[in-house]
């Protein structure tokens, strides 16, 4: 019986894990589709490499 009723609290409690899982999923789709929806129409930015860290940022369009 003990057994029964630890399946049924692990049951219970993967089902909750998995509606916390898929609020997640929604939450960052959603939040995928908002910066997607807003970078459309705007060009691509321009990639310059930074000698100090040897990685490639967005280029300054203010500098030029």
């Amino acid at each position: 019986m003990p057994q029964l009723i630890l399946l049924g609290l692990l049951a219970v409690g993967g089902y909750f894990a998995w509606k916390v899982v898929k609020r997640e999923m929604a939450r960052v789709d959603e939040k995928i589709r908002k910066a997607k929806m807003e970078r459309e129409g705007k060009p691509a930015e321009t990639l310059e490499y930074d000698e100090e860290t040897g990685t490639y940022r967005p280029k300054d369009e203010d500098a030029s």
